[in-house]
Order: structure tokens, then sequence, then C-alpha cells
């Protein structure tokens, strides 16, 4: 009896000690990724004496948005979380770095600063941006749509709009990543183009919203 219930364990647990083996088979190591700025290659050097102090706040992200893995959309209203493609760090975080440094080359006569500021910094004018959609849609093509506005020092609103920027994506995540990074870009430049036009503050002055008198 003692027998043939060893004979019957045997193959069980040939069994689970194949079981494991198995399971590592068939894994996948996820991908890591992250946003990349714009090249600043050929951009004029920082100007020592900046004209102004430029500052990006924190950016918002809607929560199906705000995770770590890439998201896509699928018809309707449906979106699929893709768990082996990650981005390297909080998407939120990733946005606010690539855009100070696109404006930073972009806008080399000013200096560009990123929030949580230093308490000795003096932030002429500050960058709000809130995502509403950065995610591959059902045609292939990276959509990224937000509102973004411009603030005086004191935190009047100078300036306010709503971007989109869809960009054609390469298959796979890593074409997802690029067109989410070029997408950035495009927007940098549209944020880079109204801090541009906008007057040199003067010291203990609030700046006036472009549409004031």
């Amino acid at each position: 009896m003692r027998a043939r219930a060893l004979a019957l364990l045997v193959p069980a647990v040939a069994g689970l000690a194949l079981f494991p083996a198995c399971v590592l088979k068939r894994s996948k190591n996820a991908e890591i990724f992250v946003l990349e700025p714009m090249a600043a290659r050929g951009a004029p050097a920082p100007a020592d004496t900046p004209a102004a102090v430029v500052g990006v706040v924190r950016v918002t992200v809607p929560g199906w948005i705000d995770r770590p893995q890439m998201v896509t959309r699928e018809a309707g209203s449906q979106v699929v979380i893709d768990e082996f493609s990650r981005w390297g760090e909080p998407i939120a975080k990733g946005v606010q770095r690539v855009v100070a440094e696109n404006l930073a080359a972009l806008l080399p006569e000013l200096r560009i600063v990123m929030a949580p500021f230093s308490p000795a910094e003096r932030v002429d004018y500050r960058v709000e941006v809130a995502l509403t959609e950065l995610a591959r849609q059902p045609d292939g093509a990276v959509h990224l749509d937000a509102v973004w506005a411009v603030l005086a020092r004191k935190g009047g609103v100078l300036i306010q709009r709503r971007s989109s920027h869809p960009t054609t994506a390469a298959a796979g995540a890593e074409g997802v990543a690029a067109a989410t990074s070029d997408a950035l870009a495009a927007l940098s430049r549209e944020i880079a183009d109204v801090v541009r036009a906008l007057p040199a503050p003067v010291a203990g002055a609030e700046t006036k919203p472009a549409d004031e008198p």
C-alpha cells in the first residue's frame, strides 16, 4: 500500500517541479520606455543673463493615463492596458521634464525651471499643462490633447489655450514612445511661440493678460 502511494506521488511531484519552469518559459519581461526631449544640437547656448525665468509647474493627467503601463484606445470608450510596455517614470513627471527641456532648447534667452521651485527663485511666468488625451488611437496615431496656460508671477492668467497634436506612430511600443515625444515637441513649440511674444517682465510689476488694454 505504501509503495503504491509513493508511486502515485512521484509523477505528481515531477509535475510540480516542471510547473515553475513552464511559467518562467512563458513569462515576458516588460519593456521600459522614457519620453525624449527635442534634440538640442545646434541650439544657441543659454543666455548668461536671461530675460525672464519661466517655470513649468506639475502636469496633470487623467487617471486612466496616469499609470506605469502604456494605454491604447480601442473602438468606443474602451482602453487597453499593455502590461509589458511601461514608462520608466510617472507619465506626468515625464511630460513636465520633456516640456521644460524643450522650452530650454527653444528659448535659450530665458531660464527654464521645473516645479517645485526654490524659495529663492523668482519665477516671472508659469506654464501649466493639463493633458486630456495622450494615447495611441484605433487608427494607429498618437493623440495629445491638452489645455495649457501661461500665468504671470502673481498668478494672473495671461494666455489660455486648448491644443491638439496627432502624431503618426510606428508599430509597437517603441513607436508609441517616439510619437508621444514628437507630440510633446509640437506642444512645446506652440507654448514657446506664446512665451516668446510676451513682454519682458518689469521688477515689482504684474504683467497684464494679453487681452487687457
